[in-house]
């Protein structure tokens, strides 16, 4: 007889945890694209004082194609958070889904970890090798959404082992486009 996973809704998670994990989540996206939008702003003031080069417009905002791919990341970074804290509940119904839920809690971690260093790393070279004429831009184009599309599915894939959770993975993808543009438009303006 095969056990049917249960459907991902607000009960089973439990409504405070759910409902902070989001505000957690949105919160911290919000707090993480301000950071990265202000280092690559820091780095060219500090590229335009080491090189004295004042040319480049300081205040000018970032392109749509960074603002969109910073707001995308921090988005799921924030996911990261949410994830941990939805799954934190020690104990589920069997003890494959308890197990299930105990990896998805340390690779929530494990994954803001790795990333956040891979990406200081990043920011390190960017900010060093500023004066070289290099655009991740015409690089990797649309590539480079993968990487926070993978953050998110690597999470929606641990939530998807435990519970039933098609039609909420489709709305949060749509939520998180949607929330991903409002933080790209409205970056430069805080």
């Amino acid at each position: 007889m095969r056990k049917i996973k249960p459907d991902f809704n607000v009960k089973q998670i439990g409504s405070f945890r759910f409902y902070s994990g989001i505000l957690v989540g949105l919160t911290f996206s919000l707090i993480l694209n301000l950071f990265f939008l202000n280092i690559i702003n820091m780095s060219d003031v500090m590229a335009a004082l080491a090189y004295g080069s004042w040319e480049t417009s300081l205040i000018q905002k970032s392109d749509f194609y960074y603002s969109f791919f910073w707001s995308l990341f921090s988005i799921s970074i924030g996911f990261s958070f949410t994830t941990y804290l939805w799954s934190g509940n020690p104990l589920l119904k069997t003890p494959r889904q308890t197990r299930i839920n105990r990896i998805a809690n340390t690779y929530a971690y494990f994954i803001f970890g790795l990333v956040l260093f891979s990406i200081s790393r990043l920011l390190q070279l960017y900010i060093e090798f500023h004066n070289v004429e290099y655009s991740v831009k015409e690089e990797f184009g649309m590539l480079l959404f993968l990487v926070p599309l993978f953050i998110w599915l690597f999470h929606w894939t641990f939530i998807s082992r435990i519970y039933k959770a098609i039609k909420p993975m489709g709305i949060s993808l749509l939520l998180f486009i949607i929330y991903g543009v409002i933080l790209a438009f409205t970056s430069g303006r805080f």
